[in-house]
Parts: structure tokens; sequence; C-alpha cells
């Protein structure tokens, strides 16, 4: 009896042991971890990130990667599941959408995958930080990442600027796609002292417009994406109009921010302060 209550014992303060040790090997489905995934660990620690995250016109670490994957060897992966079993990760990061059949898979093969909901609007993204902070084993660091952003977000405040001094804009996407209510641009517009055009006509979510339409609108400002201008799209084109050129001023936010807005939210939110200060 004190055998048995012995093994069990020192089996239980194994298991402790283990769940308390920080992964070591970390590798990650989903290319808006990534970013958080570099700043929260060192190289050696990661075993993969995605291949978009690669890809300088999704991504602000790009250059970053292209490093680690010369230097170190990090492989890049395609949200396949025979990619990262020969790498032997202790801890696999995924979204609630992507990598689906590979996620699946590797915990039918008994790999600790872990799924993080992105964050929807401002508010969330601090309690994400520290919720990834907790899985990877660096709570202290991810809780002084969210605390930094916090104390910036709360200066980074102007929703209560007069609205003569709120200049007309739209947050403009590929393929004509403008952003109005219940969105995480519309919430920055809002705070960096903007009117959203689209919003204040009922516009919801993402919402495709033609040229007319938004010639119409007569924006002072267009709100664009630094990889949107650069990739062929009708937003590239668009942006090229003379009508438009002539009378809206534009403004280039880092690559990406509507898929992955934690990494740089609030760089963004002060570029698009500095922006509007800056108006002719």
């Amino acid at each position: 009896m004190r055998f048995a209550l012995a093994f069990f014992l020192l089996f239980a303060m194994q298991a402790s042991a283990q769940q308390q040790t920080p992964p070591q090997r970390v590798a990650s489905l989903n290319m808006c971890l990534d970013p958080l995934l570099l700043q929260l660990l060192p190289p050696e620690r990661l075993v993969s990130l995605t291949y978009l995250s690669g890809q300088s016109q999704l991504s602000a670490i790009s250059d970053q990667l292209g490093v680690l994957v010369d230097e170190q060897g990090l492989l890049l992966n395609h949200g396949l599941a025979e990619e990262l079993v020969p790498l032997a990760p202790d801890l696999i990061l995924a979204g609630d959408f992507g990598a689906v059949d590979a996620v699946l898979l590797l915990r039918e093969l008994g790999f600790r995958v872990e799924k993080l909901s992105l964050p929807q609007g401002l508010a969330d993204i601090a309690s994400h930080l520290r919720q990834l902070g907790e899985l990877v084993g660096e709570p202290a660091r991810a809780d002084a990442m969210a605390g930094d952003l916090e104390r910036r977000l709360m200066q980074l405040d102007y929703r209560d600027l007069p609205e003569a001094q709120r200049p007309r804009a739209l947050w403009y996407a590929p393929n004509g796609f403008v952003t109005g209510q219940f969105t995480l641009e519309v919430e920055l517009m809002q705070r960096a002292g903007y009117r959203n055009l689209a919003a204040e006509q009922g516009l919801q979510g993402f919402v495709q417009l033609d040229l007319e339409a938004l010639l119409a609108m007569a924006p002072e400002v267009l709100i664009v994406e630094a990889g949107y201008v650069e990739s062929f799209s009708l937003a590239r084109e668009y942006l090229r109009h003379p009508a438009l050129s002539r009378n809206s001023r534009r403004v280039e936010l880092p690559a990406a921010l509507s898929v992955c807005a934690a990494p740089q939210v609030a760089d963004a939110l002060a570029a698009l302060i500095a922006a509007r200060e800056q108006r002719p």
C-alpha cells in the first residue's frame, strides 16, 4: 500500500514538473501568432512558423524570418501535419479556423495543440497577449507587453475631438472594399480622430463600393495597408485614378493590419494620429 502511494505521489510530482516546464519547441500554424511569438520567445525555442509570415505583402516580419530561415534553419510551414511531425514540437499553436485538418491529425498523434481565438477589438488584444504568454511559459514577459500596450492605447485616444477637426475618411481594401461599423478599423479611426464615412452611412463590416460611389463620398483621406498598395489589385489601380488621387490624401499603414492587429495596433494608431495632425 505504501509503495503504491509513493509511486502515485512520484508520478504526480513528475507530471506537475512537466506541466511547469515551459515548452522548448514551439510551432505555429497561424500567421497572427508568429510576430507575437518572435517577441515572447528566443529563436532557439521556435521550430516552425507559417510561410505567410515570410511574405512581405502580408507580414511586417518577413525580413526577420528570412534571417532565421537562412541562419537557424527555421521551417516555414504550409499548415500541414507532415511538416511538423519530424520537428517533434512540444507545443503547437493554432487559430480557430486555419489548418483544421492538421490540428485534428496532430492531436490524434498525441501532440499538444492549443487554439487561441484572435482578438476582435482593441479591448481583447491585451488579454490575448496574456493568454499566449501563459501557454508558452512566459507570463511575465507577456504581461509586460500587454501592460505597455494598454498604457499606449490610453494615451492614443482622440474620440472626443471636435467634429470640425475630424477628417472625412475611408479605410480602403482590395477590390473596392471599405470598412464600416462593427470592425476594428472603425474603432481605430474613431480613436485616431477620423470620421468613417462608410459607418456614417450605416454600412456594416466590409462592403464593396464601385469607384463612382467612392468618389461620391468625397473622402479627404483614404487609409490603405502597405501590402495592398504593392500588390496588383483594384485597390492599387483605383488609388492611381486621377479623380481619386486629386481629391483624397492617402495614408499607408503596416501590411495586413486588418488581418493581424495585435502585433502592430498601437504603432498603426500612432501613425493615423500623426497623419491627421499633418493634414494640410
